[in-house]
């Protein structure tokens, strides 16, 4: 799809304000910092008054199942495959809203028991990774994860959506978190979609079981011998070498194992084990890796599909630097959910003109060397792109005279916002907060 049929197609989804809504995305997408949204009315392609910013903002959220089917159609079509499938990255990113007390259903940000105290949002990414050496990824589903769900359960939600348009044989990676059989049970009952996840150190996972006897009493067993990754009791059934980077990697694979809570749902475990020129391990410990399609597929390649998964990590910062993520510090979730969502459209945009835009290089700037790539990085897409959508023009309308608002009646006396308080999963910390206060 090409930009000018994306803008098309994005801007009549816009259901209210399309125009001031456009406006925009367009200058979001341009701007290099964001401080604020309300800011964004200084740029060139905002041709309204500032209050539009809030009006754009104060509508309902983006409805995503007529994005997701926009979204999958418009995957650029150079967006590699490895090994025949579209790899596709899960993940979370915290937005942290300590002193916003008039914010409903705030939580505890913490993932390890010593990190500090965070309060905020999280939100869930599902996103296509489309080249590999690249920071390039294709946002397919942005959601808020409610704090009467995990993460665990909102990805699951976003992976069961993408099957039911996906049709390609998809993987999707993600780290450790989701190594959960709440999300790993999806994947028992869907086709054409693979997991790959990463697994603690210290897992404990299964092999299978030995067959229950003819004439033998009871319930056949579930699990068989139990197989620690901290130290593996048989050899592996599969092993290789790998070289990326120009550093040596070993693979070794073992067969038919599965999750304690998941026995239905049998895999791979893959060992990634980076090397020193000597043959001793570079780190203190291993990549694991759990695998749900085909047990005899390439080693190297379900290595490759991990590591591209960091790319979704380079994404996240851009968005937070470039396209002010977490810039929207307004006191309505609502405002908060429509700007992530308008955070992931301009970073399509980017993403859709990279093979249009001219390279505007600084002559401080290093040249690209004669055989070296020369792709264009997120940053310098964007730093062309104002010049770009002057020449493409803008499917939204021009400014029309509203008139002078009347403003509040006389006598009128807002009332006070609720303040909510922070949601505390674990009984532990609610005991003790009930304790200080």
């Amino acid at each position: 799809m090409l930009i000018q049929q994306f803008r098309d197609a994005v801007y009549h989804k816009f259901s209210q304000r399309p125009d001031a809504t456009m406006d925009l995305l367009d200058a979001l997408t341009i701007a290099r910092h964001v401080e604020s949204p309300v800011a964004l009315s200084t740029e060139s392609p905002f041709r309204r008054h500032f209050s539009s910013v809030y009006d754009v903002l104060a509508q309902k959220p983006f409805e995503p199942q007529p994005l997701h089917q926009l979204l999958h159609d418009a995957q650029p079509s150079d967006a590699e495959c490895v090994a025949g499938f579209r790899v596709y990255a899960v993940d979370t990113t915290p937005n942290e809203r300590p002193a916003a007390e008039t914010l409903p259903d705030r939580g505890l940000l913490k993932d390890q028991v010593d990190e500090p105290a965070r309060i905020g949002f999280k939100f869930s990414w599902l996103a296509r990774l489309v080249q590999r050496g690249t920071s390039w990824i294709a946002p397919w589903d942005v959601c808020r994860v409610p704090t009467n769900q995990t993460e665990n359960q909102s990805a699951r939600q976003q992976v069961a959506a993408l099957a039911q348009i996906e049709k390609t044989p998809t993987v999707i990676v993600a780290d450790s978190r989701y190594a959960s059989h709440i999300f790993l049970g999806l994947f028992a009952t869907v086709r054409q979609l693979f997991a790959l996840v990463r697994l603690r150190n210290n897992q404990v996972l299964y092999e299978r079981p030995v067959p229950k006897q003819p004439g033998a009493r009871g319930a056949a067993r579930k699990h068989g011998p139990r197989l620690k990754l901290a130290a593996p009791t048989r050899p592996p059934d599969r092993s290789a070498q790998w070289q990326v980077a120009g550093q040596a990697v070993q693979l070794q694979a073992w067969l038919g194992v599965h999750l304690k809570k998941l026995p239905t749902l049998v895999g791979l475990v893959l060992k990634v084990e980076f090397l020193k020129p000597d043959g001793s391990p570079r780190y203190r410990h291993p990549i694991w890796l759990f695998w749900t399609g085909d047990a005899m597929l390439n080693l190297a390649d379900l290595a490759r599909m991990y590591l591209w998964r960091f790319a979704l990590e380079h994404g996240f910062r851009f968005l937070k630097q470039h396209l002010g993520l977490n810039a929207n510090r307004s006191a309505e979730l609502i405002s908060v959910e429509r700007w992530m969502w308008l955070s992931a459209l301009a970073y399509w945009q980017l993403l859709l003109m990279r093979s249009a835009v001219t390279n505007l290089r600084p002559a401080w700037h290093r040249r690209t060397p004669p055989g070296e790539s020369a792709l264009l990085t997120p940053g310098q897409v964007q730093r062309g792109a104002a010049r770009f959508l002057v020449g493409l023009g803008t499917p939204a309308g021009s400014t029309r005279r509203a008139g002078k608002g009347r403003g509040r009646q006389a006598g009128y006396r807002p009332m006070a916002r609720t303040r909510y308080p922070v949601v505390r999963k674990s009984q532990r910390a609610v005991l003790a907060s009930k304790k200080q206060t």
